[in-house]
């Protein structure tokens, strides 16, 4: 199965969407910090272990700081049978586009 990236416009129509579960794979001091509206903590660090509870049927949309981890577990969980996405560039993207 493939992995899909997606611009940080296209997010919300996509976590709007049956089965979407958006994870922010900071550390869990960033995502206290700030992170994005219905977003789970998963810490990329803590991927592999979580992995198992993690559903098939499910979508789930990967943001890191920048984009290289969540397109790193993207990857991976597209390899394993997983409905992936990834934010390009990241929260720091979203952050850009929120003062455009």
């Amino acid at each position: 199965m493939k992995f899909q990236t997606i611009g940080v416009k296209e997010v919300e129509a996509v976590f709007r969407r049956p089965n979407t579960v958006l994870v922010d794979l900071r550390t869990k001091e960033e995502y206290d910090l700030y992170h994005l509206e219905g977003a789970v903590n998963i810490p990329y660090e803590d991927l592999e272990e979580h992995k198992k509870r993690l559903k098939k049927q499910t979508t789930y949309i990967l943001y890191c700081e920048r984009g290289g981890s969540s397109l790193i577990a993207a990857k991976e969980l597209s390899r394993d049978g997983f409905s992936i996405y990834t934010v390009i560039g990241g929260i720091r993207a979203w952050e850009e586009d929120r003062l455009n």
